[in-house]
């Protein structure tokens, strides 16, 4: 019953695709969202100065966070590519405005970031590094945002983002609960990895503990 709602909850959402237009609103709200993305990066990647960069982040959400990626990976190259894939970009606030509305309004001004309302199956090319920020790695979470379970495909969603990989991949996972399966993920599919641990930053601190791993090309899996 829980997952017929939500197919039909989604349907109309991607259907309809409403929205108030033009949102917008005080970017100092913001910063510190803005500055935990740019901490924890600096934490966690190690990059080399470059002419061309292109970058994947998987489920934006509204992507407020945009700038704080932006920040981060421009110190580093001429010409960067930023790209946001969400799934559920229609989804409405109380206010009702979507998603999409959101980050059509958080990277405004940004050259070169895109923000694609889509399934991440559907995302080509390669891409330098990749974010990914709370994946679905157990149905529960998957069901409380409202998604349909035939969206709760982790294996098929991990491989393709890997294929998609170029150098490293940034995953962080919410409590350890969520990390172990992550963990097991790598492992049964023979992806690459190292734990980071515990994410922490002094921009935000958030209510549930963070655990972070990154995938490399460079390195052989455990």
């Amino acid at each position: 019953m829980f997952d017929l709602k939500n197919k039909f909850d989604y349907y109309l959402r991607s259907a309809a695709k409403f929205s108030r237009k033009n949102y917008s609103e005080d970017l100092n709200l913001t910063k510190e969202v803005n500055g935990y993305a740019f901490d924890i990066l600096s934490q966690t990647l190690r990059l080399e100065h470059q002419k061309d960069l292109k970058v994947l982040d998987i489920g934006s959400k509204n992507w407020e966070y945009a700038r704080g990626e932006y920040k981060f990976f421009r110190q580093y190259c001429e010409n960067l590519v930023l790209d946001g894939v969400e799934i559920d970009a229609y989804r409405l606030y109380s206010n009702f405005y979507s998603r999409y509305e959101y980050a059509k309004f958080y990277i405004k001004d940004l050259a070169g970031v895109n923000y694609y309302p889509d399934d991440l199956l559907n995302i080509k090319g390669r891409y330098d590094y990749i974010i990914w920020i709370l994946p679905f790695v157990t149905k529960y979470p998957l069901k409380r945002w409202g998604l349909p379970e035939k969206f709760f495909m982790p294996e098929k969603l991990l491989e393709h983002a890997y294929s998609l990989l170029k150098k490293d991949m940034l995953i962080i996972n919410q409590g350890e609960e969520e990390a172990e399966v992550q963990e097991q993920l790598f492992k049964k599919l023979k992806i690459p990895y190292k734990t980071l641990g515990e994410i922490k930053s002094k921009e935000l601190e958030y209510r549930n503990r963070r655990f972070g791993f990154l995938v490399s090309r460079a390195v052989t899996a455990v």
